[in-house]
């Protein structure tokens, strides 16, 4: 365990009224979720004066109750014992379980995390954590949704499949409340925390600019290497050991050939099985998807190659180049050789 995490495991003198408060009202059930009220009341009663102000708590937490303004990205270590109430925020949260146990409890779903892993919950997921152990070190980073934005999403601009999955889980719907990745105690996943947070702490030049390059880089890795296995609430997936991201991925590789009939029979689901899992996760039908994906594939393409038209349209997944002239301008508006000429024009 490295001398900065292990600094964490003394209780603080908070965590220890909250603990003692715990454990001398076992009827109160502390480590069960609570509405606002409720948690006001208790928390009013558990907190030492340490200067929080209970009165202007709320269970919609903004972007300014803990991200300085000078910052995009904070740091919260979840204090170990608190009440559990439920609450929202207005901002990305990444939950990174550093060691020890805890509970990430929403509406309908009670998920056990251990260490290594890293859930990330979009803005208005409503949630709550039980972390009722002395072992348990919990990190929360914050992130500013355009810093988010910046770090994430735009890493996965020219997936057009793939972005649209994640569009609708951190931005269009609460039917995908949060992503899990298992990264089984990553020991550089824990150095990428651990060197954000004391840069963070710092009170060097170019501090913010340090930290949403680390948390970048963090972010990277994770998509790097644990991808494959993140975990994803259940959305028409009716086989627990079915991979949606490696199912998107698929699709995605194979966009200028692949058919709805193969890409079921590939993953053993009936045609209609594989049109509802893709609906749910993308917002969008299997054809709607594919076409989206040659379309930008076009674009990119035709702006940035000079490969003849005709050459970009078989690539692309057209027979016929009139077709492919014609779906590409009732998507783009322009034909073309009307959107390279555009594209050229910007360059010069």
């Amino acid at each position: 365990m490295s001398t900065a995490k292990a600094a964490f495991l003394e209780l603080s003198k908070t965590e220890l009224n909250l603990k003692r408060y715990y454990e001398e009202h076992p009827e109160l059930h502390l480590d069960k979720p609570h509405n606002e009220d409720e948690a006001i009341d208790m928390l009013n009663k558990c907190y030492v004066n340490d200067n929080t102000r209970i009165g202007t708590f709320s269970t919609t937490i903004n972007e300014q109750a803990f991200i300085p303004e000078y910052m995009d990205i904070a740091f919260v270590r979840h204090m170990r014992y608190t009440p559990v109430f439920w609450h929202t925020h207005e901002f990305f949260e990444l939950l990174c379980v550093l060691d020890g146990e805890c509970k990430n409890i929403f509406s309908d779903t009670e998920i056990k995390m251990v260490p290594g892993d890293i859930c990330i919950h979009s803005p208005r997921t409503t949630h709550t954590v039980s972390a009722f152990s002395d072992k348990c070190i919990l990190m929360n980073i914050l992130m500013r949704r355009s810093t988010f934005e910046n770090s994430f999403m735009s890493l996965l601009r020219s997936d057009s499949i793939l972005s649209n999955f994640f569009n609708r889980a951190f931005f269009n719907t609460t039917d995908i409340p949060y992503l899990i990745f298992h990264t089984n105690k990553d020991p550089l996943i824990e150095k990428y925390i651990m060197d954000s947070y004391a840069e963070a702490s710092s009170l060097h030049r170019y501090r913010k600019e340090m930290v949403n390059a680390q948390i970048s880089q963090l972010i990277i890795y994770l998509l790097q290497k644990y991808e494959s296995s993140i975990e994803i609430p259940s959305i028409n997936m009716e086989k627990k050991d079915s991979n949606l991201i490696y199912m998107l991925r698929y699709l995605q590789a194979n966009y200028a050939t692949i058919t709805l009939p193969e890409l079921a029979a590939f993953f053993n689901y009936s045609e209609r099985q594989m049109q509802r899992i893709i609906c749910s996760a993308t917002g969008m039908s299997f054809s709607e998807n594919i076409q989206k994906q040659k379309i930008e594939r076009a674009c990119y393409l035709l702006a940035e190659s000079d490969r003849s038209i005709t050459e970009i349209s078989e690539e692309v997944g057209y027979v016929s180049l009139n077709n492919f002239r014609k779906i590409f301008h009732k998507h783009v508006g322009l034909t073309p050789s009307e959107f390279r000429k555009a594209k050229n024009h910007e360059i010069g």
